[in-house]
């Protein structure tokens, strides 16, 4: 009895295994996967799962689960790779990047009038800008007035010896007991006069700035709506292209340090943690996933299938390309027979088994 179990079982056990030696799991793919594309012909999409399974599983898998910190090493890591490659040394940008493609980009952004508009609007409206601007303008006065001083002097005729002679005779002049004594008086005068009157011109440089500041706002808006409008992006456009294209990688990565970009992907890592917990998130995922059930619930799988580009060639030869080292690892080394071999012995060493051959025998 034993020996004709044992028997049945290895003729079993070598029959599985003829289906993925010298190669004929490539036709056990595709009986496998033309018979998947033949079930869900008619199968919906509501009869096999649910709304409320997706939800629970992305509640599981996407909010729940931890993130193992490898996950995160590793991308780091990799974006260093990238970043310090050498092959960015002899990669232009136009070389990763289609003039079209850039055009289109440009000219799609050129359309959004309402993001434009809000845009420069939330910078310009802004107190950082408005800080900017009120220290140029500050700085630029007092330059100019500053300036515009020392100009008057060398234009007017006979002003500067006008001043060399002030300056000569109030030397003589000090030299006199006398009148030493009162210009001392005056110095000490014009000292207590001339801070305050700096102190006034700058507060009227400052009281000028802030009540022209929102008018020099809506100057600049007004200036940056004209350079962005559709009319004169394009030539905006190809001054960008000219200034950008002909570069390699290297010069733009060269100005982010690798380290820094670990450091920003652990800061999303981060923000992702607490994201996925948020209540705005929980209600973004069962909105989408309500509203594709509403979309595609009544639809045959194949539909769907169709609808997102997967045919039964693609399907078989992406899975035959996937398994075929791991099956010929797996035969040669034979883990593949092991498994095999686990799974059937359960089944043929069984006393239910032995007993139905048994009674099959006695027959």
């Amino acid at each position: 009895m034993s020996d004709l179990i044992n028997k049945l079982l290895e003729s079993h056990i070598e029959h599985e295994l003829n289906a993925f030696k010298n190669g004929t799991y490539k036709k056990t793919v595709e009986d496998e996967v033309s018979a998947i594309f033949r079930w869900v012909n008619d199968i919906k999409l509501k009869d096999v799962i649910t709304p409320e399974q997706i939800i629970e599983l992305i509640k599981r898998k996407v909010v729940e689960s931890p993130v193992p910190g490898g996950i995160t090493e590793l991308t780091g890591e990799m974006s260093r790779k990238v970043l310090t490659s050498k092959h960015n040394e002899d990669t232009l940008f136009e070389d990763i990047f289609e003039r079209k493609q850039f055009d289109n980009i440009m000219d799609k952004g050129s359309t959004l009038e309402n993001v434009r508009t809000y845009l420069i609007k939330k910078f310009l409206h802004s107190s950082a800008y408005s800080k900017l601007i009120s220290n140029v303008l500050y700085i630029a006065i007092k330059e100019y007035l500053i300036t515009e001083t020392k100009i008057v002097q060398k234009k007017m005729p006979g002003m500067s010896s006008l001043l060399n002679i002030g300056k000569n005779t109030v030397n003589i002049a000090e030299k006199l007991p006398v009148v030493s004594s009162i210009m001392n008086v005056c110095k000490g005068s014009i000292n207590d006069v001339l801070p305050s009157l700096e102190s006034e011109i700058e507060n009227r440089i400052i009281k000028y700035i802030e009540s022209t500041i929102d008018n020099k706002i809506q100057h600049s808006e007004n200036i940056l709506m004209e350079i962005f409008n559709e009319k004169h992006m394009s030539a905006l456009t190809d001054q960008l292209w000219d200034s950008i294209s002909k570069n390699s990688l290297s010069e733009y990565f060269n100005t982010i340090d690798p380290y820094d970009m670990e450091d920003f992907i652990l800061i999303g890592y981060d923000f992702w943690l607490h994201f996925r917990k948020t209540k705005y998130f929980e209600k973004i995922y069962k909105e989408l996933v309500t509203y594709f059930f509403e979309k595609y619930g009544d639809n045959e799988l194949d539909v769907i299938i169709e609808d997102v580009g997967v045919t039964e060639e693609m399907v078989i030869n992406d899975v035959i390309q996937l398994v075929s080292q791991a099956v010929e690892t797996a035969l040669n080394i034979g883990y593949l027979e092991e498994r095999i071999r686990a799974r059937l012995e359960s089944f043929y060493l069984s006393e239910k088994t032995a007993s139905l051959i048994n009674d099959n025998l006695s027959e």
